[in-house]
């Protein structure tokens, strides 16, 4: 156990951490089943391409969305569902007349379709060409999980860090205090934490958490999020990096919701977005509440629902995800003309080609949202463009 003292207005609090759910918790079994697959499908001497999002909905449920490309090109659309019985977990659905089943093993679907069909798909990791994307000379790094003198709380709370060992310990305080007619002549210490006059109070609170810095530097967003300690004007180039939880349960707005704020105040979504449909602009890559990213996929049997669409350039929770982000504002004569627009490229794929925004440009700073799920970010920094 650690402890500090966190020293307030007129009393100083003791700040204890201990022990709590942390990083090295087993994930849990749909981690490994969940995911994007490729491979074939074969029918009556014909080969074709398979692409299929395996989407965890709790309980040792799924769904399958998979995308069929014959020879000629033509998409077709199947959708079955999983289930877990016992250690076997089996797929059955239809595309049109024909049934579709299979089942899972050692990273693997097969399975048999109409007459004669077969499938063989297999658990494949993508990774985003600009992870790990190194700041260039003149970028302002936000966070590189060594120093944060460039990103603060954005509640005004002071940073609990540690390792990733102390990812979820948690923050207790007990309060400080002294009595009298003026100001205390003494004030307590680390080295003399009770002068004479000051008593601990009775109190007793769970303060915050400890985020654990990962060995990659990521950090889970804090509660309240988090700010640019700086602000900014002009056109810029901004790299994020996230990943978002499993949460099997949970759908649309509940499933790994976050969001990167730019300056003028316009939302870019963070959402596990993996097979999952939302509302207009509210999906991963999504300009919030008025644009979709422009790489949406339908899911057939929600056809005529208000939530019926995807993003494919989403990758699977659990999986480090990059939004490269360009953005720009024009001036002139020292006046800003028009709104800004951006290009934003997510996992390498372009969602949004020279979008305005909603907003007007201003000065303003970066906000990375908290929304209660366990979003994580590293490597986030942002390089000015055009500006003396």
């Amino acid at each position: 156990m650690k402890s500090f003292y966190k020293l307030c207005a007129h009393h100083l609090a003791l700040v204890l951490f201990s022990g709590a759910y942390g990083l090295g918790a087993a994930l849990p079994p749909e981690a490994e089943v969940q995911g994007l697959y490729e491979g074939v499908g074969k029918n009556a001497g014909v080969e074709y391409k398979l692409e299929a999002r395996v989407v965890a909905q709790g309980n040792g449920n799924y769904k399958v969305l998979l995308r069929q490309f014959a020879p000629d090109g033509k998409l077709s659309r199947i959708e079955l569902a999983g289930k877990t019985a016992g250690d076997a977990i089996t797929f059955s659905g239809k595309a049109g007349a024909e049934e579709w089943t299979g089942s899972y093993g050692n990273g693997s679907i097969r399975g048999s379709f109409g007459q004669g069909g077969s499938f063989d798909v297999k658990r494949v990791e993508k990774k985003s060409p600009t992870l790990g994307k190194a700041p260039p000379p003149g970028a302002i790094v936000l966070l590189d999980g060594k120093n944060f003198d460039e990103l603060v709380r954005a509640n005004g709370s002071e940073w609990y860090l540690g390792d990733k060992s102390q990812d979820g310990w948690i923050v207790w305080e007990a309060p400080l205090r002294a009595i009298g007619p003026k100001e205390p002549s003494e004030w307590p210490t680390p080295e003399r934490p009770l002068p004479p006059g000051w008593k601990i109070g009775k109190e007793r609170r769970q303060a915050d958490v400890v985020l654990g810095i990962g060995d990659d530097g990521s950090i889970q967003v804090p509660r309240g999020g988090m700010n640019s300690r700086r602000e900014f004007e002009g056109s810029f180039d901004l790299h994020v990096e996230f990943m978002n939880p499993l949460m099997p349960t949970q759908h649309s707005q509940g499933r790994g919701n976050s969001g990167v704020y730019l300056p003028n105040g316009d939302e870019i979504q963070v959402l596990d977005s993996f097979g999952e449909a939302t509302y207009l602009g509210g999906g991963c890559g999504g300009l919030y509440h008025y644009k979709d990213p422009d790489v949406m996929e339908p899911i057939e049997s929600l056809k005529g629902k208000p939530e019926s669409r995807f993003t494919l350039a989403s990758y699977p929770p659990l999986t480090w995800q990059t939004y490269d982000i360009q953005y720009r504002v024009e001036k002139r004569d020292g006046q800003y003309v028009g709104k800004p627009k951006v290009t934003v490229f997510h996992n390498g794929i372009k969602i949004h080609d020279n979008a305005e925004l909603r907003n007007n440009a201003r000065r303003g700073r970066f906000h990375f949202q908290d929304h209660g799920n366990p979003v994580r970010y590293r490597n986030i920094w942002v390089l000015p463009v055009g500006q003396p």
